[in-house]
């Protein structure tokens, strides 16, 4: 099977549906919980995973930290958010998806290298300190300048 476009699973801040679609650079605040990958098994296996994953994971309490700039040029505006929960479910996330043909973009992002953040918009950033309470997943289809929501599953014990 081929490669899927880039995927990435995010925990939204703001609410999201399966569909929507946005520009890249002004897609609503979330916190990224897998960078962008590719995955032989397809879209839909990775639908089925994070769903899964879902099921078992708690809500994820969170603060955000200090800010920072990513990206290969270091122009991308972000906020640190508390590492230690969501970097557990990027953990358990990734076990997953190796089974499923896992490619990330840019492998030093994941692992020891992955560093949880929300990505500022031109619309919004969050403010140091301020408390999130984390209780979806979205996996989201980033093909060329267009990001569009493919699933949506609440995390346990959350509101659908």
């Amino acid at each position: 099977m081929a490669r899927v476009p880039p995927l990435v699973i995010i925990a939204p801040i703001e609410p999201l549906a399966v569909g929507d679609r946005h520009a890249v650079e002004r897609f609503p605040l979330h916190a990224t919980v897998v960078p962008p990958f590719t995955c032989l098994s397809g879209r839909r296996a990775v639908e089925e995973a994070v769903a899964s994953v879902a099921a078992i994971t708690q809500p994820v309490p969170t603060a955000v930290g200090a800010s920072a700039r990513f990206g290969r040029n270091r122009d991308v505006p972000v906020a640190l958010i508390e590492p230690e929960l969501l970097a557990e479910l990027h953990a358990r996330l990734v076990v997953e998806l190796e089974s499923l043909g896992w490619s990330p973009v840019d492998p030093d992002f994941n692992g020891a290298g992955y560093r949880p953040h929300v990505t500022a918009t031109r619309e919004a950033a969050l403010a140091v300190g301020a408390v999130l309470i984390l209780d979806h997943l979205a996996v989201v289809d980033t093909d060329r300048d267009q990001a569009t929501v493919t699933a949506v599953t609440s995390l346990a014990g959350a509101p659908a």
